[in-house]
């Protein structure tokens, strides 16, 4: 007979989860953005080295793979966290990358925290938001 652990808490919610890490990535993210905050005022004068942890996300069906505008051929399966909304959903600004570098676009998506089986992340990078809320 085997030893079943059942807990009534929400899945989310238990340390070590999909989602405490998407929180985690997204805190980083978020302080670091907030190092090139000057009175209030976001500005490129200053801006981190670091603000970015590039994530890949696999689903039961393999990588997440997105296209990077509607219609087009070009595909990202690379992401930054932008929020994490409650314990159901995670919006991602969708990254390309050619020869190893990383490029932040200005399209997100929304995405289900459930439907994530896996998060491989990769060395942080800086992605320029100037000027965006």
């Amino acid at each position: 007979m085997a030893c079943v652990k059942t807990t009534t808490q929400n899945q989310f919610a238990l340390p070590g989860t999909i989602k405490e890490l998407l929180v985690r990535i997204d805190n980083m993210q978020k302080e670091a953005v907030t190092l090139a905050t000057t009175n209030g005022c976001n500005t490129c004068a200053f801006v981190p080295a670091y603000n970015t942890k590039p994530i890949a996300i696999y689903t039961c069906n393999g990588f997440l793979t997105v296209r990077t505008t509607p219609g087009g051929t070009e595909t990202a399966t690379y992401f930054r966290v932008e929020n994490v909304n409650n314990d159901e959903t995670v919006v991602l600004r969708l990254l390309t990358e050619a020869d190893g570098v990383f490029t932040c676009t200005t399209n997100t998506i929304t995405f289900k925290i459930s439907c994530i089986c896996g998060i491989q992340c990769f060395g942080s990078i800086n992605c320029q938001l100037c000027g965006e809320a």
